[in-house]
């Protein structure tokens, strides 16, 4: 199992950051390659559709066969229910160590989640991220009321998509052109061209200030004197407090105003 770890001043969790982990974790294992087309790939998901089931993961079905990285690309996801999988056996072999520590540090997390044979960590920086969704919006059109009901989605050529409910035989493949018109005339290294000034770091605030401040008040303390420097227990600076300040203020107001709406209903 290759597991990607980074904390909230990273990165969130939403569809560009699937869809850039993939990347990365196909270029590291070295299948992303110039001069060799591969036969087939497939990638099991779960059905999460804020992570996974959605219209900029979806789309890397196509990306990945327009750049003629493979013959054929399937992205296929267990029906509600029958989710396990064999990932989710290993799941288990990252608590062996840091379950039983305490851990102060982001590279204590590393260190003790990578204790296991079976388990490729890898830690992930601000820069792994992409904005393929803005991508994928440039080229390709939406599976708009496709997603949902399907479960298995593919592609050979980049300019469409092939969707099945499942491989039982009551349910058949059907076609959906996904290429926007005035695209499907560019050859290989024009789309490469278009692409490298479309895809672009995602932008990111980083961590919550008010979670930076409860780092810095509640936290810091109990946290040994050697790993207090570390930059998650640092002093917000005057910005961020301005901003705890003011959302201290909004979540007072709201508590009062909830307060009387509930008062007003019985």
């Amino acid at each position: 199992m290759h597991c990607h770890v980074y904390t909230d001043a990273v990165g969130k969790k939403g569809a560009n950051n699937v869809a850039s982990l993939i990347m990365k974790t196909l270029r590291g294992l070295n299948l992303l390659k110039k001069d060799t087309i591969g036969r087939e790939l497939n990638i099991i998901f779960d059905n999460c559709c804020g992570q996974n089931k959605n219209n900029t993961v979806l789309r890397l079905v196509a990306w990945l066969a327009q750049l003629g990285h493979f013959h054929e690309v399937n992205f296929i996801f267990l029906v509600v229910g029958h989710t396990k999988n064999a990932a989710d056996r290993l799941f288990n072999s990252l608590k062996q160590e840091y379950r039983k520590k305490n851990l102060y540090t982001f590279n204590q997390l590393v260190e003790a989640l990578s204790v296991s044979h079976t388990i490729t960590v890898h830690p992930t920086m601000s820069k792994d991220f992409l904005n393929y969704g803005n991508l994928f919006d440039f080229f390709y059109k939406k599976l708009t009321g496709q997603i949902k009901q399907n479960h298995i989605f593919s592609a050979r050529q980049g300019d469409e998509i092939t969707i099945q409910e499942s491989v039982l035989g009551q349910h058949k493949e059907f076609i959906v052109p996904i290429m926007k018109n005035h695209f499907k005339d560019l050859d290989y290294r024009e789309i490469v061209d278009a692409a490298e000034t479309k895809l672009m770091m995602l932008e990111w605030e980083g961590i919550n200030p008010y979670k930076v401040y409860e780092l810095f008040k509640n936290f810091r303390p109990y946290v040994p004197v050697e790993f207090q420097s570390e930059p998650m227990y640092a002093e917000p600076s005057p910005e961020v407090l301005a901003k705890v300040k003011a959302e201290k203020v909004d979540r007072k107001v709201f508590r009062a105003t909830l307060k009387t709406r509930l008062f007003i209903l019985f």
